[in-house]
């Protein structure tokens, strides 16, 4: 069962409090997912928003050529499919499990009722859905003016998890496959592999247990 303090924990509702997410809470479907489900296909009509529990979830798209284009990776306390938050639509890309999982989804339906009724959720999640915009837009030009290696230290940026406690650096979890990271930037994993061994000997990145711990994150957000 959610509660509240762990629904503010997603970032869509970050800046909101107990009160303003209670209302949301009924309507929030716990459901249970293997490894290698498909939660809806790229074109697929849709009505909901899923909010990641335990596991993990990819998205991805199928280039003009039929390979798979990884868009986007999320974890516990993730969101996506914001898009359709308001209204019905196709899902603009794939989602697959890619570990058992558990997550919450949010049926479009009542968002209009709870709108109603809570200007601050509104206007949580237009700030929310802002900011993602500005993000998205912020990735397209790194595409567009770094070199290969640099889209991939922003790419780390992107993925990178809070750290876990005060002081600890923040990390990429270590189950996301060079050939995954390799997918998402339209590069070989022999460059991947290469870029991460000389982040590691430079001190930028280290590997530790189930993770890849960037030790000096403004190094790697400002790589050319």
């Amino acid at each position: 069962m959610l509660t509240v303090n762990e629904l503010i924990r997603f970032s869509l509702f970050s800046s909101l409090t107990a009160e303003d997410v209670f209302p949301l809470l009924p309507h929030l479907q716990e459901r249970h997912y293997r490894r290698g489900q498909l939660l809806f296909v790229e074109g697929e009509i849709g009505t909901c928003v899923y909010f990641v529990h335990s596991g993990q979830v990819k998205l991805t798209k199928r280039t003009p050529e039929g390979d798979e284009q990884i868009l986007d990776w999320y974890g516990p306390y993730d969101s996506f499919a914001e898009i359709l938050l308001l209204e019905a639509g196709p899902y603009p890309a794939t989602a697959e499990v890619l570990q058992d999982s558990v997550l919450f989804v949010l049926n479009n339906e009542i968002m209009p009722q709870i709108l109603d009724i809570s200007p601050s959720l509104s206007l949580a999640l237009i700030r929310t859905l802002s900011r993602r915009l500005r993000l998205a837009q912020e990735f397209i030009r790194i595409l567009t003016n770094r070199s290969t290696s640099g889209i991939l230290a922003a790419l780390f940026m992107r993925l990178a998890q809070p750290a876990t406690t005060p002081g600890s650096p923040i990390f990429i979890d270590a189950s996301i496959t060079h050939r995954d990271l390799a997918n998402m930037i339209g590069t070989s994993r022999e460059y991947v592999n290469r870029a991460i061994n000389g982040w590691k000997k430079a001190g930028i990145l280290k590997l530790v247990d189930d993770r890849l711990e960037i030790i000096k994150p403004h190094e790697l957000a400002e790589w050319p």
